[in-house]
């Protein structure tokens, strides 16, 4: 497993050359080719930067996507998305939905644009010594939240209500999905998936009775296609997983304490855990103390990418010390989401976002 005492999550905020590249090929102006060629260079710019500001693993900051976990999983066949209208935080915004359109698989013989995302950061990384580059991807759970959960659908195109049969391809799909980046020599991948907090918020939760589940059963749909998609995972790559409480925009879609959730996501064979803990919102470690002499690694993300105040160094070291008691030596420390979930990105700027990269690396002394 890799050794990691500190990392990102992922995402960093866009540079205004990604945005009207962006918009541009949205309105026609520009062709897919030329959008590509301003991605690319963005992407090498920002891998420089973040090796020149001490980061050991490093990303693409998510540069090419609109969302960070839609992009991911249209790269599925059977997955499509749709849109919506919904408030959050005051205003009405168009979001967008996954849903489960036919049979669920991954074509690895695809031209696949996140894998042409991996083969350029990863080549990209290979010019340094010493570093690594990290794909993030969004997890097998978010589909079932968006199709079932988020748009009230019982019933999905060629599965019908079997559900077992749907959960059983996804897992394979994802599978296939993962051996094709470690054929593509990925050895660091990061899954990520806020589903696990969807199931602490007590919103949520009634809004899941109300359709006729409950905390438990969506709980066990977790467990399994979450387990089913790390089936044959090749034993020298490192596995993580992160969630946080949503992260749209830099505002939180959810609130509660990981208690009910945290044993059920130990069990599933993840090599690391990046957790959210930047707030008093989290709670206490307490509920992760099954971490604790196991070989798996704790990532506690006690820096916040939403809030612009710096946090304290010395503040950082005595949190970091009490999740420590809690879950043992295998712990690093990092961010609690990244700094843009969605191409407008969180509430702060590019300095503070690179000052609070510069705070997580001068944690090394107490790491």
């Amino acid at each position: 497993m890799i050794n990691v005492k500190y990392d990102i999550v992922g995402s960093f905020l866009r540079p205004q050359e990604i945005k009207d590249a962006r918009e541009a090929f949205k309105e026609g102006k520009i062709s897919r080719d030329a959008l590509t060629e301003v991605e690319d260079k963005a992407i090498a710019e920002l891998v420089d930067k973040e090796v020149a500001h001490g980061l050991k693993f490093v990303t693409d900051g998510e540069y090419r996507r609109r969302w960070w976990h839609l992009d991911w999983l249209k790269e599925f066949d059977g997955f499509s998305t749709i849109y919506k209208r919904k408030e959050l935080n005051g205003l009405v915004h168009e979001v967008e939905y996954g849903t489960v359109t036919g049979k669920f698989f991954y074509d690895k013989n695809k031209n696949h644009a996140e894998m042409y995302a991996w083969d350029y950061l990863h080549g990209l990384a290979q010019k340094y010594d010493g570093i690594t580059a990290k794909k993030c991807i969004s997890g097998p759970n978010m589909i079932l939240v968006d199709h079932f959960l988020q748009l009230g659908q019982d019933e999905v195109p060629y599965y019908g209500h079997d559900l077992q049969a749907l959960i059983n391809d996804i897992g394979v799909a994802y599978q296939d999905a993962i051996r094709d980046f470690y054929d593509h020599g990925c050895r660091y991948l990061q899954i990520d998936d806020t589903s696990w907090t969807y199931l602490i918020d007590e919103r949520f939760l009634a809004k899941i009775d109300s359709l006729g589940h409950s905390q438990v059963e969506v709980l066990g749909w977790f467990k399994e296609v979450s387990t089913k998609a790390l089936e044959n995972k090749p034993s020298d790559m490192t596995v993580a997983t992160h969630f946080c409480k949503g992260n749209f925009k830099g505002n939180p879609l959810f609130a509660g304490f990981y208690d009910d959730v945290a044993p059920i996501i130990m069990e599933i064979p993840y090599d690391m855990y990046f957790v959210e803990y930047d707030d008093a919102r989290s709670g206490s470690f307490d509920p992760w103390a099954g971490m604790k002499n196991n070989d798996k690694v704790f990532v506690a993300g006690l820096i916040s990418t939403k809030n612009p105040v710096l946090e304290d160094h010395d503040d950082l070291k005595k949190r970091y010390e009490e999740a420590k008691a809690v879950v043992g030596e295998q712990i690093a420390l990092s961010p609690q989401c990244g700094f843009a979930s969605v191409e407008e990105g969180n509430a702060i700027t590019e300095d503070i976002q690179w000052k609070k990269i510069d705070l997580l690396v001068s944690c090394q002394d107490f790491l």
